[in-house]
């Protein structure tokens, strides 16, 4: 079994299938496992601190859970074993455009005490009605491309899209609530999805009802010599994950590119990389999707595929700095804190702030400097997008994908849900009978 990227999709998929006892080997462009979650150990300010590109908040952490469970070891083992835990994180503050701000609990009642302390109870009850009108369009979401594959528009009928308002917009959402700073939390939804809040479909505002519903997670270091600045490190769920691929003997090839798909009868029968040629009966394809087009598919059997891979664009990420402020300037916080800065349009720019040994780290995440980028998935242009993107079985026989181009979205969860779905869908595939397999 060949599963091609390194980042969260690819090890979920590896890890799931080695615990199913097959024979995983991960291919890793790169000299780094974990993508844009991989930690690394800078210098700043002449101190040296592990860092990593990533929100230091988890939301919807049974995905995790679950993985960690299915790889051997629980998620609350594995981080105890380095003395960290996974806790829930303090409310975000959001600062809106004419200065003022609003601190933003999860629990449902509380939002609602806050709302209507602030801006009376109409308002109050037309955000507590909006998120539990989305908490019902998640129920339905899910089941397309999250806990199960979607696998096309057959299952979009004329009840589904009324659900899941497909003739709305995330922007449209925003005019209907009907107060500017609601509004630029909602379009702030989507500018944190990459895309245009003009262009994400509605449904993809079940950002906020999950974070209602699951809470905000973070990891939290008890190790008085916590050398890793473990505590508010989202990397450091996905360092315990790349010392699972060890223990389950998976085969990682760090540096090797896949060049070619070698395939016959529009099958897939194994990869060439820059290295050497493996056989194999299947490739979980977790790297950008759009590079299928040029190593190998199938030139009849993967029509479908290659228009929908030609309609694809990069959503964009935001630029990442990091600040070390010492110990001498200014006593470390003992937990992380989120402040999420909304301009006119709702364009958000985040500080997170976490203790490190050498002092305070300050990381900004700014969409106001974003970029399109291929590791954050596919943008959004419109309800009809979503059937764009690339679904777990390829439609080529042999060749599955997953990753944040998935039909789930990009979040962190989706993106290891399309692992996990990836990984069943192989093991079908390879217990199969027949007489090629």
């Amino acid at each position: 079994m060949a599963v091609v990227g390194g980042g969260l999709a690819g090890l979920a998929a590896a890890l799931r299938l080695a615990k199913a006892r097959h024979s995983v080997r991960l291919y890793e462009a790169s000299d780094l496992l974990g993508g844009r979650w991989a930690a690394r150990r800078v210098d700043l300010g002449g101190r040296s601190v592990v860092i990593d590109d990533v929100p230091p908040v988890l939301e919807f952490p049974a995905p995790w859970r679950d993985l960690f469970r299915k790889s051997g070891r629980t998620l609350a083992e594995e981080l105890d074993r380095s003395g960290a835990a996974l806790v829930p994180a303090p409310p975000a503050t959001y600062v809106f455009a004419d200065g003022a701000d609003l601190s933003w609990p999860t629990d449902r009642g509380e939002l609602y005490a806050v709302h209507e302390r602030r801006y009376g109870t109409a308002t109050a009850e037309r955000w507590r009605a909006l998120v539990d009108r989305l908490d019902d369009i998640w129920q339905t979401v899910r089941k397309l491309g999250w806990e199960a594959e979607m696998t096309g528009r057959a299952q979009l009928t004329g009840p589904v899209r009324r659900r899941v308002l497909h003739d709305h917009t995330v922007a449209d959402l925003a005019t209907e609530i009907a107060h500017p700073h609601l509004a630029a939390v909602l379009r702030a939804s989507a500018y944190r999805q990459g895309s245009d809040p003009e262009t994400t479909p509605a449904w993809c505002a079940v950002a906020l009802s999950v974070e209602r519903r699951f809470g905000r997670w973070t990891v939290r270091s008890y190790s008085e010599a916590d050398e890793q600045d473990r505590t508010g490190r989202s990397s450091a769920v996905v360092d315990a994950l790349i010392g699972r691929l060890g223990t389950r003997r998976v085969d990682v090839r760090l540096g090797e590119r896949v060049e070619v798909l070698d395939h016959r009868h529009r099958r897939i029968r194994g990869a060439t990389t820059n290295h050497q040629r493996l056989s194999t009966s299947a490739v979980i394809w977790t790297a950008d999707p759009r590079q299928l087009s040029d190593i190998g598919l199938p030139r009849f059997g993967a029509r479908g595929l290659r228009h929908h891979l030609r309609r694809l664009q990069p959503a964009r990420a935001p630029s990442v700095g990091h600040e070390l402020v010492p110990i001498s300037a200014e006593r470390p916080p003992d937990q992380i804190s989120e402040q999420i800065a909304l301009d006119a349009d709702g364009v958000p720019r985040v500080s997170y702030r976490r203790p490190v040994r050498a002092g305070t780290l300050w990381s900004i995440h700014d969409w106001r400097q974003s970029r399109p980028a291929a590791s954050s998935g596919a943008a959004w242009h419109g309800f009809d997008s979503w059937l764009d993107r690339p679904r777990i079985r390829s439609g080529v026989d042999g060749l599955l994908i997953a990753g944040p181009w998935s039909p789930a979205g990009n979040s962190p969860a989706a993106t290891v849900l399309s692992g996990a779905l990836a990984s069943y869908a192989a093991h079908e595939l390879i217990a199969a009978p027949g007489p090629d397999r």
